[in-house]
């Protein structure tokens, strides 16, 4: 997906408002008219409240805020919308932006020129982003995030500081200008590295994760919020003892490192996104770890802390997100691998039953004639070779079938594991018990595929090896999963026989498909045995004239 392609509000909104209107025409261009000015709004109210925030988190006496949040916001938009509606969108901020500052008492001329370098500075990012990664998700490799860092974070931020700067000290707002250049600079760097990752993930990716996500998903990332809330109070919230802080405050790492492994770059950045709001209200306020010092030096002390978290996750998240990649692109090659191992199954499968066993039936019937209509004398030898050949037919029908399942074909799961269990125990003498929860839903072939290999190398596993003399297998079959349970009440398995009894192969196959497998087992004195259990996601197969 290119940047050009990850302008939702654009692509989603102009699909559901040409959706009203006829295909073509000049219906189209209004509906992509009115989807645009729509779009315009929105970037300008969120870079109006962006002004309000900033507002807020200024230091009294200065002209610069501690975090700026407007930049950012517009910077984000850009990416996320095509090049042609950029000019509209500058057009859309400039009333906001107006509206804001003159509310809050800048002059006319410093409003203008910081507009100037607001807008210069989301321009000039978003072009330098756009020539230097044309492709593929920004914050998903370290190639990307380097180019934010440096084309859309550093050099825009770098240059229109001197603009905005010499604004403030030209109209009089300011007078030491190396230290407005500094403030400004690292509140901007602040603010990008914390709002813009947030904004553009979230509009890439929609609200589709959290309409995916369970409730357990949900819960643990209220919880993070509220870690995040409750130690950014407590590092910055207080009365200033710089002792007392420094445990809080690094409370913050495996915070966000929690944030990185569970939720990714959007999470971390979200966390960055609250924790820079609440260290720069406090820090503004005289409190923390940097309140006995001066504002400048807190302020510049907090930015500092803030950068080296956000960049050092965001490139660590950009590692994270390469390595499940690489990770995503091997299971997919051995999916397919597994998927031309198992064509080839079915075609030695169809050949053994539907060739090699006709012949030998046929042949067995032609020798069963023959005995008949033989000597008394010649029917020893007829009758031995007649038993060889039916020996011979009746292996090859069982290696078919373990080839490939046709059971499954002709039975559908449900009944293709019972058969399973009845066979077992009726040549193992264990008693394998089987039993069927939920809507009996049409399974993608590779999914009861995959779910009846786990269960015949289970049921062979303790007809092997768990000298068990009852075991149980369960599936439950919900709207999302199907979940397999193998359990028996045998002495149990080692880890070297756990490895060595084909759980390797299952473990990558059901990888392939989005599953996990879990094995527990205890040794020869234990009382638990041994329990495989496979969850599979899935997606249920229509049935024909369903809608």
């Amino acid at each position: 997906m290119s940047l050009r392609e990850l302008a939702f509000p654009h692509f989603r909104l102009r699909a559901a408002i040409d959706a009203v209107f006829v295909p073509g025409g000049s219906n189209k261009s209004l509906g992509a008219a009115v989807s645009s000015a729509v779009i315009g709004l929105v970037v300008a109210f969120g870079y109006y409240v962006g002004c309000q925030v900033g507002f807020l988190l200024k230091p009294s006496g200065s002209p610069i805020a501690t975090f700026w949040p407007p930049n950012a916001i517009l910077l984000a938009a850009l990416l996320l919308a095509p090049r042609r509606i950029w000019w509209l969108l500058l057009v859309a901020v400039l009333p906001a932006h107006l509206l804001a500052q003159l509310g809050a008492g800048v002059p006319l001329a410093s409003s203008l020129s910081w507009f100037v370098g607001n807008a210069g500075e989301a321009l000039l990012g978003a072009a330098c982003v756009r020539v230097f990664k044309k492709g593929g998700e920004l914050f998903d490799s370290v190639r990307g995030v380097i180019v934010f860092l440096s084309c859309g974070v550093l050099v825009p931020t770098l240059t229109t500081s001197f603009v905005d700067a010499a604004g403030v000290v030209l109209t009089g707002l300011g007078r030491e200008f190396w230290a407005l250049w500094t403030i400004r600079l690292t509140s901007n760097i602040v603010a990008d590295l914390t709002i813009v990752p947030t904004v553009v993930i979230i509009g890439a990716q929609g609200f589709s994760w959290l309409r995916r996500a369970k409730a357990a998903k949900y819960y643990e990332l209220a919880a993070l919020m509220i870690s995040a809330i409750v130690v950014g109070f407590l590092a910055f919230g207080r009365e200033s003892a710089m002792s007392s802080f420094w445990p809080f405050i690094y409370a913050l790492l495996p915070l966000m490192c929690w944030a990185l492994l569970r939720f990714g770059t959007g999470g971390v950045s979200t966390s960055l996104l609250v924790t820079a709001l609440i260290t720069s209200w406090y820090t503004v306020q005289g409190r923390g770890p940097f309140g006995l010092l001066s504002k400048d030096l807190a302020v510049l002390l907090l930015h500092f802390l803030l950068t080296i978290l956000s960049v050092s996750f965001l490139v660590a998240s950009a590692l994270l997100a390469e390595r499940q990649a690489e990770e995503k692109t091997v299971r997919a090659k051995f999916g397919n691998l597994v998927h031309a191992q198992e064509l080839d199954h079915y075609r030695i499968a169809r050949e053994l039953h539907d060739n090699i066993l006709q012949r030998l039936t046929l042949v067995s019937l032609h020798l069963d004639e023959l005995r008949t209509a033989s000597l008394v004398f010649a029917k020893p030898p007829f009758n031995t070779l007649y038993d060889q050949i039916s020996d011979i037919s009746s292996k090859i029908r069982v290696l078919s079938h373990e080839v490939h399942p046709f059971m499954l074909e002709y039975l559908g799961l449900s009944r293709a594991l019972r058969k399973l269990c009845r066979d077992a125990s009726a040549h193992s003498g264990i008693a394998i018990d089987f039993s069927e929860h939920g809507m009996a839903l049409p399974l993608p072939l590779d999914v009861s595929g995959c779910l009846f290999r786990v269960a015949q190398e289970a049921v062979q596993n303790i007809t092997k090896h768990s000298k068990a003399k009852t075991a149980v297998m369960e599936l439950d079959l919900a709207s999302r999963s199907a979940v397999l349970r193998v359990s028996d009440r045998g002495g149990g398995l080692d880890g070297l026989r756990v490895e060595n009894v084909g759980t390797t192969y299952m473990r990558e196959q059901i990888l392939t498909l989005d599953g996990t497998l879990e094995i527990t087992s205890v040794d020869a004195k234990g009382t638990q045995g041994t329990t495989i259990e496979v969850a599979l996601p899935i997606q249920p197969v229509a049935l024909p004239g369903c809608n």
